[in-house]
């Protein structure tokens, strides 16, 4: 995957206020996991629409994150561990040592720790206490008009992808090891699918499948998104931050007369604003 040089700050601060800290881009409502947690109990959680959850214990100290692609690692057969099982309790699936923002911190700060650590979310903490997380859709979703920049400038070209013909295995290994948070899926170079972490843990949680991920063999077809929204090169970036938002999704192929050209992700916009 790549990017052609770098690209200049485009500036957004008259969408933000030049006091606001992370607690008032964040979300302060957190769902979070326990370490005693069974990992098929979580299933659902991170199958339906969190990416990564903070994980505390009784007295909402934090004690680690874990993430849908730490799952699937493990699952998959490709992690540290490879004896992972549904039963296997969260905290050894999760990573310990994690960045945490002070709930204190002014939103530049924010978005260069953000540029600096490459996650897509952080937990808030006062006193080692969880008070919130503070993701990159929460910075994007405040961009409300044209970013003055193109589509084409921003994305990363020559995507990894996966083929139809691969299977929910394969695909699995491929977001496992690279940590990616989404594959588009193509036919001979033509879009046809877009696969995420989340629909492969929906498939084991709503098929309530008890047995090792490594052991599914199917398409990736079965459980690929088929109608996927994507934007064009020439478009301002503000089309896919647009879409980003109303979709509520992290990012978006990038296609010209249906072959694909790209992908730009929430990462991306927010490598390039400023205050």
């Amino acid at each position: 995957m790549q990017k052609l040089g770098e690209m200049k700050h485009v500036n957004v601060s008259r969408w933000f206020n030049k006091d606001a800290t992370v607690t008032d881009i964040g979300s302060k409502k957190v769902v979070t996991c326990m370490e005693s947690d069974r990992v098929k109990n979580v299933l659902h959680i991170l199958s339906d629409r969190y990416r990564r959850l903070p994980v505390t214990d009784r007295e909402g100290n934090l004690k680690g994150m874990v993430a849908s692609t730490d799952i699937i690692r493990e699952l998959s057969g490709v992690g540290k561990k490879r004896k992972l099982e549904l039963e296997v309790r969260i905290k050894d699936a999760m990573t310990k040592n994690v960045f945490t923002i002070d709930r204190n911190t002014k939103m530049n700060d924010a978005i260069e720790f953000f540029r600096k650590h490459r996650k897509g979310s952080y937990p808030i903490t006062y006193r080692k206490k969880l008070v919130g997380t503070i993701s990159e859709w929460d910075i994007v979703r405040q961009i409300r008009g044209n970013m003055g920049v193109r589509v084409s400038d921003l994305m990363i070209r020559k995507p990894l992808v996966a083929q139809d013909s691969h299977t929910v295995l394969d695909v699995s290994k491929m977001l496992g090891m690279g940590g990616f948070r989404r594959l588009p899926v193509v036919r001979n170079g033509i879009l046809v699918g877009i696969i995420t972490p989340r629909d492969i843990l929906s498939h084991l949680h709503k098929n309530n499948i008890p047995v090792k991920l490594r052991e599914q063999k199917s398409s990736v077809k079965i459980i690929m998104t088929s109608r996927v929204y994507t934007v064009s090169p020439d478009d301002d970036a503000y089309e896919a931050v647009k879409l980003m938002i109303t979709k509520r999704i992290g990012g978006l192929p990038v296609v010209e007369d249906h072959e694909l050209l790209g992908i730009i992700t929430e990462r991306d916009i927010v490598d390039v604003i400023e205050l």
